[in-house]
Protein backbone atom coordinates (compact mmCIF):
# COMPACT_ATOMS: atom_id res chain seq x y z
CA UNK A 1 0.00 0.00 0.00
CA UNK A 2 1.10 3.65 -0.67
CA UNK A 3 1.94 6.16 1.82
CA UNK A 4 -1.05 8.31 0.29
CA UNK A 5 -3.27 5.35 0.67
CA UNK A 6 -1.96 4.88 3.63
CA UNK A 7 -2.82 8.40 4.63
CA UNK A 8 -5.89 8.22 3.63
CA UNK A 9 -7.17 5.01 5.09
CA UNK A 10 -5.24 6.52 8.80
CA UNK A 11 -7.71 9.90 7.96
CA UNK A 12 -10.84 7.87 7.38
CA UNK A 13 -10.45 5.77 10.62
CA UNK A 14 -9.62 8.89 12.32
CA UNK A 15 -13.22 10.75 11.14
CA UNK A 16 -14.79 7.40 12.23
CA UNK A 17 -13.36 7.30 15.42
CA UNK A 18 -14.29 10.71 16.26
CA UNK A 19 -17.55 10.32 15.37
CA UNK A 20 -17.86 7.41 17.39
CA UNK A 21 -16.73 9.50 20.38
CA UNK A 22 -19.12 12.37 19.48
CA UNK A 23 -22.16 9.60 19.27
CA UNK A 24 -21.31 8.38 22.50
CA UNK A 25 -21.01 11.70 24.29
CA UNK A 26 -24.36 12.39 22.90
CA UNK A 27 -25.87 9.21 24.07
CA UNK A 28 -23.73 9.71 27.62
CA UNK A 29 -25.32 13.53 27.59
CA UNK A 30 -29.00 12.28 26.93
CA UNK A 31 -29.06 9.35 29.53
CA UNK A 32 -27.80 11.68 32.23
CA UNK A 33 -30.18 14.53 31.22
CA UNK A 34 -32.73 11.74 31.71
CA UNK A 35 -31.49 11.06 34.73
CA UNK A 36 -31.96 14.43 35.67
CA UNK A 37 -35.57 15.28 34.66
CA UNK A 38 -36.30 11.93 36.43
CA UNK A 39 -35.00 12.99 40.12
CA UNK A 40 -36.35 16.77 39.49
CA UNK A 41 -40.37 15.06 38.87
CA UNK A 42 -40.88 14.50 42.50
CA UNK A 43 -39.24 17.90 43.14
CA UNK A 44 -41.82 19.50 40.43
CA UNK A 45 -44.49 17.55 42.54
CA UNK A 46 -44.01 18.81 45.81
CA UNK A 47 -43.70 22.16 44.30
CA UNK A 48 -47.16 22.30 42.87
CA UNK A 49 -48.67 20.81 46.02
CA UNK A 50 -46.95 23.18 48.56
CA UNK A 51 -48.25 26.44 45.74
CA UNK A 52 -51.77 24.44 46.05
CA UNK A 53 -51.55 24.56 49.64
CA UNK A 54 -50.43 28.29 50.03
CA UNK A 55 -53.78 28.86 47.41
CA UNK A 56 -55.84 26.88 50.17
CA UNK A 57 -54.54 29.08 52.87
CA UNK A 58 -55.57 31.87 51.14
CA UNK A 59 -58.85 30.64 50.75
CA UNK A 60 -59.20 29.56 54.06
CA UNK A 61 -57.52 33.58 55.44
CA UNK A 62 -59.24 35.73 53.09
CA UNK A 63 -62.60 35.55 53.99
CA UNK A 64 -61.97 35.93 58.04
CA UNK A 65 -60.00 39.44 57.18
CA UNK A 66 -62.78 40.33 54.77
CA UNK A 67 -65.31 39.89 57.00
CA UNK A 68 -63.39 42.05 59.85
CA UNK A 69 -62.43 44.27 57.86
CA UNK A 70 -63.23 47.32 60.03
CA UNK A 71 -61.43 45.58 63.01
CA UNK A 72 -57.77 46.97 63.62
CA UNK A 73 -57.11 43.57 65.36
CA UNK A 74 -57.73 41.72 62.26
CA UNK A 75 -56.36 43.82 59.98
CA UNK A 76 -53.12 43.69 61.23
CA UNK A 77 -52.82 39.75 62.55
CA UNK A 78 -54.80 38.38 59.72
CA UNK A 79 -53.25 41.22 57.42
CA UNK A 80 -49.89 40.18 58.08
CA UNK A 81 -50.86 36.30 57.67
CA UNK A 82 -51.70 37.10 54.29
CA UNK A 83 -49.02 38.61 53.07
CA UNK A 84 -46.78 36.25 54.33
CA UNK A 85 -48.81 33.22 52.80
CA UNK A 86 -49.02 35.07 49.80
CA UNK A 87 -45.11 35.37 49.83
CA UNK A 88 -44.34 31.71 50.48
CA UNK A 89 -46.70 30.56 47.61
CA UNK A 90 -44.79 33.20 45.38
CA UNK A 91 -41.59 31.36 46.60
CA UNK A 92 -42.98 28.03 45.87
CA UNK A 93 -44.52 28.97 42.07
CA UNK A 94 -40.93 30.73 40.93
CA UNK A 95 -39.56 27.50 41.82
CA UNK A 96 -42.08 25.17 40.60
CA UNK A 97 -41.76 27.29 37.46
CA UNK A 98 -37.69 27.79 36.84
CA UNK A 99 -37.46 23.84 37.46
CA UNK A 100 -39.72 23.23 34.32
CA UNK A 101 -38.37 26.01 32.44
CA UNK A 102 -34.29 24.66 32.77
CA UNK A 103 -33.09 24.50 29.46
CA UNK A 104 -31.64 20.82 28.82
CA UNK A 105 -30.25 21.89 25.75
CA UNK A 106 -27.57 24.48 26.79
CA UNK A 107 -24.29 24.00 28.31
CA UNK A 108 -23.23 22.15 31.27
CA UNK A 109 -22.32 25.18 33.59
CA UNK A 110 -25.24 27.12 32.84
CA UNK A 111 -27.78 24.31 33.85
CA UNK A 112 -25.53 23.59 37.09
CA UNK A 113 -25.90 27.88 37.58
CA UNK A 114 -29.43 27.63 37.42
CA UNK A 115 -29.64 24.53 39.42
CA UNK A 116 -27.75 26.01 42.23
CA UNK A 117 -29.83 29.06 42.13
CA UNK A 118 -32.72 26.95 42.59
CA UNK A 119 -31.40 25.55 45.98
CA UNK A 120 -30.98 29.28 46.72
CA UNK A 121 -34.61 30.28 46.75
CA UNK A 122 -35.53 27.16 48.06
CA UNK A 123 -33.46 27.82 51.19
CA UNK A 124 -35.13 31.17 51.47
CA UNK A 125 -38.18 29.99 51.48
CA UNK A 126 -37.48 27.43 54.00
CA UNK A 127 -35.87 30.48 55.80
CA UNK A 128 -38.98 32.55 55.37
CA UNK A 129 -41.19 29.54 56.48
CA UNK A 130 -39.66 28.86 59.43
CA UNK A 131 -38.91 32.49 61.17
CA UNK A 132 -42.24 33.49 59.30
CA UNK A 133 -43.85 30.53 61.28
CA UNK A 134 -42.22 31.87 64.23
CA UNK A 135 -44.22 35.30 64.69
CA UNK A 136 -47.34 34.19 62.89
CA UNK A 137 -48.42 30.39 64.07
CA UNK A 138 -50.44 31.91 67.11
CA UNK A 139 -52.64 33.74 64.84
CA UNK A 140 -52.47 31.39 61.94
CA UNK A 141 -54.32 28.50 64.15
CA UNK A 142 -56.77 31.06 65.30
CA UNK A 143 -57.55 32.09 61.85
CA UNK A 144 -58.23 28.38 60.74
CA UNK A 145 -60.13 27.73 64.19
CA UNK A 146 -62.46 30.81 63.28
CA UNK A 147 -62.74 29.81 59.51
CA UNK A 148 -63.82 26.58 60.49
CA UNK A 149 -66.44 26.92 63.67
CA UNK A 150 -67.01 30.97 62.64
CA UNK A 151 -66.02 31.35 66.43
CA UNK A 152 -64.45 35.16 66.92
CA UNK A 153 -61.13 33.71 68.00
CA UNK A 154 -58.80 36.12 67.46
CA UNK A 155 -60.78 38.80 68.91
CA UNK A 156 -61.17 36.83 72.37
CA UNK A 157 -57.23 36.46 72.77
CA UNK A 158 -55.86 39.09 75.07
CA UNK A 159 -54.13 41.75 73.14
CA UNK A 160 -51.10 41.90 75.05
CA UNK A 161 -50.44 38.00 74.61
CA UNK A 162 -51.19 38.62 70.94
CA UNK A 163 -48.54 41.40 70.71
CA UNK A 164 -45.58 39.63 72.79
CA UNK A 165 -46.53 37.09 70.69
CA UNK A 166 -45.81 39.27 67.49
CA UNK A 167 -42.79 41.08 69.24
CA UNK A 168 -40.85 37.56 70.54
CA UNK A 169 -41.50 36.58 66.70
CA UNK A 170 -39.79 39.41 65.03
CA UNK A 171 -36.82 39.56 67.39
CA UNK A 172 -36.39 35.98 66.49
CA UNK A 173 -36.77 36.73 63.08
CA UNK A 174 -34.47 39.80 62.98
CA UNK A 175 -31.99 37.79 64.55
CA UNK A 176 -31.86 34.45 62.05
CA UNK A 177 -32.42 36.89 58.79
CA UNK A 178 -28.80 39.22 60.31
CA UNK A 179 -27.04 35.49 60.92
CA UNK A 180 -28.22 34.28 56.79
CA UNK A 181 -27.28 37.30 55.30
CA UNK A 182 -23.77 37.44 57.30
CA UNK A 183 -23.03 33.45 56.66
CA UNK A 184 -25.11 31.95 54.13
CA UNK A 185 -26.61 34.63 51.80
CA UNK A 186 -23.72 36.20 50.42
CA UNK A 187 -21.31 35.69 47.31
CA UNK A 188 -18.36 34.48 48.84
CA UNK A 189 -20.57 31.40 50.71
CA UNK A 190 -18.60 29.68 52.93
CA UNK A 191 -18.28 25.73 52.40
CA UNK A 192 -20.00 24.08 55.39
CA UNK A 193 -22.91 26.69 54.21
CA UNK A 194 -23.02 25.69 51.00
CA UNK A 195 -23.13 22.20 52.04
CA UNK A 196 -25.83 23.31 54.55
CA UNK A 197 -28.31 24.45 51.23
CA UNK A 198 -27.13 21.33 49.82
CA UNK A 199 -28.26 18.81 52.75
CA UNK A 200 -31.74 21.55 52.77
CA UNK A 201 -32.28 21.32 49.11
CA UNK A 202 -33.66 17.37 49.56
CA UNK A 203 -32.76 14.01 47.92
CA UNK A 204 -34.24 15.38 44.32
CA UNK A 205 -31.82 17.96 43.92
CA UNK A 206 -28.79 16.50 45.47
CA UNK A 207 -29.10 13.85 42.97
CA UNK A 208 -29.45 16.42 40.20
CA UNK A 209 -26.15 18.05 41.27
CA UNK A 210 -24.24 14.26 41.08
CA UNK A 211 -25.71 13.94 37.72
CA UNK A 212 -24.68 17.22 36.52
CA UNK A 213 -21.21 17.06 38.15
CA UNK A 214 -20.97 13.44 36.07
CA UNK A 215 -21.73 14.89 32.95
CA UNK A 216 -19.14 17.60 33.61
CA UNK A 217 -16.72 15.58 34.00
CA UNK A 218 -17.22 13.12 30.61
CA UNK A 219 -18.14 16.10 28.43
CA UNK A 220 -16.10 18.04 26.47
CA UNK A 221 -17.18 21.70 26.19
CA UNK A 222 -15.90 23.86 22.89
CA UNK A 223 -13.42 26.86 24.93
CA UNK A 224 -15.25 30.00 24.34
CA UNK A 225 -13.43 31.98 21.29
CA UNK A 226 -10.94 34.86 22.02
Amino acid sequence: MKFDELKNVWAAHGALLERSIAVDERLLREMLLRKVRFALAPYAAWRALEVALGIAALIVVVPVLAAHGAEPRYVVVAGALAVFTIGITALCAYLLVNCLQLDYSGRVTAIQRDVERIKLVEYRALKWALLGGATLWLPALLVSFEALTEVDALARVQLSYLIGNLIFGLVLLALGQAWSKKHVERSDIEPWARRWIDALSGRGLRSVTGHLDELARFEHEDLPQA
